[in-house]
């Protein structure tokens, strides 16, 4: 099932058919939330916000393309996330993954949490140039601590998970 390329190196999973979903899927996505940055820079007044205080408030001001930077950034960062599941004894645990079962299921947080970085990568793009299509920043604290807790309750979960199949 796995494959060891030389002694010392890392082992890596082969690929499978759910990690091609995932891998199509995240394309997909990605250019589906590029597709609606785009689209949303298109419509954004020739000033928005870019950067919110705790509450949610904006704080700071630039033109629609700020959007581009960050969002690079949580695309890059997901697409990484995707690659990694190949090497899920790579995955920073408060514990060894070893079992078959546990690397599985590292992959599998990895390849989520990937496509969750789409939704943030959308919830970022709304909080900046949301206006441009009636969105009131009001709910932007919501709004982004949702995003953010999803991908915290995610990594909780998986690491219970990953934790209990220990010794499978």
């Amino acid at each position: 099932m796995f494959s060891k390329k030389s002694s010392g190196s890392l082992q890596s999973l082969p690929r499978t058919l759910e990690g091609k979903l995932f891998e199509l899927v995240f394309i997909f996505l990605a250019l589906l939330s590029w597709g609606f940055i785009a689209w949303l820079i298109g419509r954004a007044p020739d000033v928005v916000p870019t950067h919110f205080d705790a509450a949610g408030r904006p704080n700071g001001w630039g033109t629609p393309l700020s959007v581009v930077f960050p969002c690079i950034i949580i695309t890059v960062v997901g697409a990484c996330m995707l690659a990694g599941a190949y090497f899920p004894k790579s995955v920073n645990m408060p514990f060894s993954v070893q079992s078959p079962r546990q690397q599985l299921l590292a992959a599998r947080m990895l390849r989520v949490l990937s496509l969750l970085m789409l939704v943030l990568q959308c919830v970022v793009a709304v909080s900046m140039l949301g206006q441009a299509i009636g969105y009131q920043p009001d709910s932007n604290a919501v709004l982004i601590y949702s995003c953010i807790g999803l991908i915290i309750l995610t990594c909780i979960v998986f690491t219970w998970l990953i934790w209990r199949a220990r010794t499978a």
